[in-house]
């Protein structure tokens, strides 16, 4: 095992940098499934309820907020020759792969039936096990991030990677999806209508099998690209108590001990319902609001992929000029502004009408600002965590990556499952969305409602957490104590040895 200054000295290489960043590859594929097209396949494809489809979406991600702890804790504790994070990401993807398939592939006797019940069941207990075995997988792989390098610059580079690497394939699953799999219009069998590619049915199963595909090959080169690192890793150490529910419930809650990680949270918790309420309305805001077709949907990829790098690469270089807290601060507040602006625009008739050439370019600058700020928050957010671990490890004494990433997961979760809930309500009750809607069919108090709850409502959470983050107090100035302090202690403690 190399000592703490060897591993603390050690330079990440740009290899491991792309090892490590090419696991990003699966969670953006399995999330660009499940936050675009899960909630329209079921509804407009298929026919369930919004608020069944968000009712059992929000049980899956509290079932999968449950489940992060749980292996969070276990990777933490977990002793063998592979290590403590490694096994579990390699048993992870294919049972992943299988329940999406799963997922995207009811019985066709409820389909026929449009049976309410059983497809509402059918869709939680798929997306609850396929969240479980990503959580298997993205858990871990989050805590090894953590542990590769404790150094503040070397990490925000290593998570860097990670988030240009998944923004990368994201951004390019995402054009190939809806300029391949999805491209033209298509005679709808059910009623005959003329539809855009993603409300035929038929174009689902190709795409999946690619997804599912790209998720194994992705997982499995992270997971083997990095076990040469294993040896130098801190080994889990011998508990002192067997593992429990209750001991979990202990550990979890020990955590908001921490001033700065509770404020975290709380951050957390109300970005991520604006996160659920976007993600869950922004394909029914480009099909039926704006009237894209998926040959103009695909653009958004394209022009996210290059701000989020450039994001992503700006975000170290502005936390060393000015401190993780003001940039996380200032990312979300124009990540709120730009989610919502242009759709504030259309609502007060300042915009172009759909299908105006001029409509699209505007459409693709705000999507382009827009992503630049999540590249610029995303790095610096998982930067701050690593910090709050380093602080927790001074004052407790245990080093414990994989509980915090996946506390941190249980609450980002949990709080994302109620903004897709709010906003499957929304649909049903106040946007009042038919089945099998026909783009540029809608009237236009429809179409309104829809624009009210994607704009001004789903800001109201985004402004409770930016005024959480702003309450948090760690510098890099205190950080860089803090390093220095573990670092003697570690000299001690080998001297005493």
């Amino acid at each position: 095992m190399a000592s703490a200054e060897t591993t603390e000295s050690m330079r990440l290489s740009f290899g491991t940098k792309l090892a490590f960043g090419s696991g990003a590859i699966a969670e953006a594929v399995y999330m660009g499934l499940f936050n675009t097209f899960i909630t329209i396949f079921y509804n407009q494809v298929i026919g369930l309820s919004n608020t069944l489809i968000g009712l059992a979406i929000m049980l899956a991600l509290i079932g999968d907020a449950l489940t992060d702890p749980v292996v969070g804790v276990l990777s933490d504790r977990w002793r063998g020759r592979l290590g403590r994070r490694h096994p579990f990401m390699l048993v992870a993807p294919v049972p992943l792969a299988l329940m999406i398939y799963c997922i995207f592939n009811p019985p066709q006797g409820l389909v026929e039936d449009n049976h309410q019940i059983g497809l509402f069941v059918w869709l939680a207990i798929t997306t609850i096990l396929s969240r479980a075995f990503l959580t298997l997988y993205h858990v871990p792989h989050l805590a090894l991030g953590g542990e590769l390098t404790k150094d503040q610059f070397q990490r925000s580079q290593l998570f860097s990677a990670n988030t240009i690497i998944g923004a990368a394939s994201g951004a390019l699953v995402a054009f190939s999806t809806w300029g391949y799999f999805f491209a033209g219009e298509r005679i709808r069998a059910t009623d005959g209508q003329l539809v855009p590619g993603h409300l035929d049915p038929a174009a689902y199963g190709p795409m999946v099998i690619f997804a599912c595909a790209t998720i194994i090959i992705a997982i499995w080169a992270c997971a083997l690209m990095t076990l040469k690192h294993v040896q130098r890793l801190t080994e889990a150490p011998i508990p002192s108590e067997r593992f429990s529910l209750v001991l979990l419930l202990r550990e979890i809650l020990s955590t908001f001990r921490n001033r700065n990680y509770l404020i975290l949270m709380v951050g957390y918790f109300f970005f991520m319902i604006t996160s659920g309420i976007y993600d869950t309305l922004n394909v029914f805001i480009n099909t039926y609001f704006w009237e894209l077709t998926p040959e103009e949907i695909k653009w958004f990829g394209a022009i996210a992929l290059p701000m989020i790098i450039v994001g992503a690469l700006a975000s170290p270089v502005l936390q060393r000029r000015f401190d993780r807290k003001p940039v996380i601060v200032a990312a979300l507040i124009f990540m709120t502004i730009f989610a919502q602006l242009v759709i504030d625009l259309r609502l007060l008739g300042l915009l172009p009408e759909n299908h105006d050439d001029a409509l699209l370019p505007i459409l693709l600058a705000n999507a382009g600002a827009f992503a630049f700020t999540i590249g610029v928050g995303g790095v610096a957010i998982v930067g701050m965590i690593g910090d709050l671990i380093d602080e927790n490890e001074l004052l407790t004494g245990l080093r414990q990556d994989g509980l915090f990433f996946s506390a941190r997961a249980f609450f980002a979760k949990a709080s994302y499952s109620v903004g897709h809930f709010f906003a499957g309500i929304a649909l049903d009750l106040y946007v009042v969305l038919p089945f099998e809607a026909v783009p540029g069919q809608l009237d236009d108090a429809t179409l309104t409602r829809m624009g009210i709850v994607a704009g001004p409502v789903m800001a109201i959470s985004a402004v409770i957490a930016v005024f959480a983050y702003s309450r948090y107090n760690l510098t890099a100035a205190r950080h860089s104590e803090i390093l220095a302090e573990l670092e003697k202690r570690a000299g001690y403690e080998n001297t005493t040895d």
